[in-house]
């Protein structure tokens, strides 16, 4: 498996620093994909079952770390290892770019897969509860004197002029 990387990263033109290449490429892409499990993880396990925004999650957050880091490592190999970059390259670090969030996004959605039958369970909890409120405020206000109009037109009506 490890040879057919370097092989991999030959064909990119990679002569220099191939086993630091493949090295921080596994660390990387490996974070990614564990970001988003536990992204899922976290969401699965949650009492609220409402999506957070994009910015609020693990996964996202593991994903501009882990860019910044490949990015930074990109800026230190090419400018000060081997002071060039060529078309092959380019391509395998956006190619490497691309592929983090992708892996991120197939971590989160083996999990929410593997978990479904708990996020299902979970979200008939929360019809329930949001069921049995409604039933207690209708009961409410179906009660005599409950319903606030009612009241404001009885005491409107039988206000002595």
């Amino acid at each position: 498996m490890t040879e057919a990387y370097l092989d991999l990263l030959k064909a990119f033109n990679f002569t220099e620093m191939q086993a630091w290449i493949a090295v921080i490429s596994l660390v990387l892409f490996t974070s990614s994909l564990l970001g988003g499990i536990l992204s899922a993880l976290t969401f699965v396990n949650s009492n609220q079952l409402q999506p957070r925004p994009l910015t609020q999650r693990i996964s996202f957050r593991l994903f501009l770390l882990s860019e910044f880091m490949l990015w930074v490592f990109v800026f230190f190999y090419h400018v000060f290892m081997i002071e060039e970059i060529i078309l092959a390259h380019i391509v395998y670090w956006v190619s490497a770019t691309m592929m983090m969030p992708l892996l991120a996004i197939i971590g989160s959605q083996l999990m929410l897969v593997a978990f479904s039958s708990k996020v299902k369970d979970k979200e008939a909890e929360l019809k329930r509860r949001a069921r049995s409120v409604r039933e207690k405020r209708s009961k409410a206000v179906e009660a005599p004197g409950g319903n606030p109009a009612e009241r404001a037109m009885s005491r409107r009506v039988h206000k002595p002029g």
